[in-house]
C-alpha cells in the first residue's frame, strides 16, 4: 500500500522539480572547491611567490585601505589556506553591487594582488546560484524545499528500491545488456542506494542551513546547547590605537598549534575584534567554531569560545555546515560531496527517460 502510494508521488515531484534538484547539487559542487577554481579562472589572486612566513596583517589592511579608496572600512580578513594561497579582506558592498568588496593580499609581502566584488566573478556565481537561485530571499526558501525534496526521495526511494523475495543481488546490481530501459532503471536505483547516506546528509545539512534557528531549535529540545555569548567592548571616549599584529599574537599564544582562519574588524561602537581558529585535532580544515574576542579600545582579552569544549547539541550542530561542503572529512569528503552534486542531474536524466518510456506507444 505505502509503496503503491510513493512510486507516483516519487516519480512525479522529480518530473516537477528534479530539474531544481539538478541546479543545486550541481551549484553545490562548483563551491566545494570554490577557493581552489576562483584561482585557476583568476590567476592573478595567486601571482605571487609562495610564503615563508606570514606579513604583517596591519600592513594588508592599510594597502587594501589605500587600494580600494573608497572611504568605507574594511570587516574582515580570510587567510588563505597555505602560503600559497592568499588572504581575502572584506569591505561593505558598494552602492549597486551584488555584494562585497573583496581584495586580495599577497599573504607573504602584504601586497594587493586583485580587487573584485563579490557576485561578479565566476565562482561567486556558483555560491549565489546554490544559496538562492540568484532570487534573494525566496530564493533560499526554494533551495530549503529543495533540501525537503531530496530528503522525501530518500526515504521514498528506500521504500520503492527494497528487494522482493530476497532479490538483493540484484537490487545492487547493473544489468548492461537488458537493453536501454533496463539499463537506465538499474543505472538510477543502483546510483541512489549507494549514495544514501552521502544524499541524507546533504539534505538534512541543508536544510539547517537555511532554517538555522528553527533546526537549533528542535536540537536544543533533546540535546544541551550552548548559549553564544555576547561579548561587547568596554565604552571608552579615548580609542587607543590598536595593533592587530598584536592582537594575532596574542591570540596565538592561547592556541600555539593551530592555524588562523579569520580576523573580524569591529562594526560598532560596542563591537569586539574576533579572531577564529581551525584546530589541529578537528576533522575539518577551513571552517571554525573557535573565536578569541579582544577590546576594541584597549585592546584586552574579553573571552575565548573554543568550540571543542562545548554541551553535545552545540558539538553535533557544529558539524553540520563542514559536513554539508564536505570538509569534515578532508579530501575525501570533499571529492564525496563534489561527485555527489552531479547526481541529482543524473537520476533526474533517468527517471525522465524510464518515464518517457513508458509513455511512448510502442512500435
Amino acid at each position: 500500500m505505502l509503496r503503491a502510494l510513493l512510486i507516483p508521488l516519487h516519480k512525479y515531484i522529480g518530473l516537477f522539480l528534479g530539474l531544481l534538484l539538478s541546479v543545486t547539487g550541481i551549484s553545490g559542487s562548483m563551491v566545494v572547491f570554490d577557493r581552489e577554481f576562483d584561482e585557476m579562472l583568476a590567476p592573478q589572486t595567486v601571482d605571487f611567490e609562495t610564503a615563508t612566513t606570514l606579513g604583517s596583517f596591519d600592513l594588508a589592511f592599510a594597502n587594501a585601505i589605500a587600494a580600494v579608496d573608497n572611504g568605507t572600512e574594511p570587516t574582515r580578513i580570510a587567510l588563505g589556506r597555505h602560503l600559497g594561497a592568499p588572504h581575502i579582506i572584506r569591505f561593505p558592498a558598494v552602492e549597486g553591487a551584488r555584494g562585497p568588496l573583496e581584495v586580495s593580499i599577497d599573504p607573504g609581502t602584504s601586497e594587493v594582488l586583485a580587487i573584485r566584488n563579490w557576485g561578479e566573478y565566476p565562482i561567486t556565481w556558483f555560491y549565489s546560484l546554490h544559496l538562492s537561485f540568484l532570487s534573494g530571499e525566496m530564493g533560499e526558501i526554494l533551495v530549503g524545499v529543495m533540501g525537503f525534496c531530496l530528503l522525501f526521495f530518500c526515504l521514498s526511494g528506500i521504500v520503492i528500491w527494497w528487494p522482493k523475495n530476497g532479490a538483493w543481488k540484484r537490487a545492487f546490481t547493473i544489468k548492461t545488456n537488458g537493453g536501454p530501459f533496463r539499463f537506465n532503471f538499474d543505472l538510477h536505483k543502483t546510483i541512489g542506494i549507494y549514495f544514501l547516506p552521502v544524499f541524507l546528509m546533504l539534505a538534512i545539512t541543508g536544510i539547517e542551513i537555511v532554517w538555522h534557528d528553527p533546526v537549533h531549535q528542535m536540537v536544543s529540545w533533546v540535546l544541551p546547547v550552548d548559549e553564544e555569548p555576547v561579548i561587547e567592548s568596554s565604552a571608552s571616549d579615548q580609542k587607543q590605537s590598536i595593533v592587530i599584529d598584536e592582537l594575532a599574537e596574542k591570540a596565538m599564544a592561547i592556541f600555539p598549534t593551530s592555524r588562523i582562519n579569520r580576523i573580524y574588524l569591529p562594526r560598532s561602537d560596542t563591537a569586539p575584534y574576533q579572531i577564529t581558529f581551525t584546530h589541529p585535532d578537528e576533522a575539518w580544515s577551513e571552517y571554525s567554531v573557535t573565536a578569541v574576542y579582544f577590546d576594541q579600545f584597549s585592546g584586552e582579552l574579553l573571552d575565548v569560545w573554543d568550540g571543542r569544549e562545548k554541551a553535545a547539541g552545540t558539538l553535533m550542530l557544529n558539524w553540520f555546515f563542514p559536513l554539508h561542503n564536505g570538509d569534515a572529512l578532508g579530501m575525501l569528503g570533499r571529492i564525496i560531496v563534489f561527485i555527489s552534486g552531479f547526481l541529482p542531474a543524473l537520476l533526474f536524466g533517468t527517471g525522465a527517460y524510464m518515464w518517457w518510456r513508458k509513455r511512448k506507444p510502442a512500435k
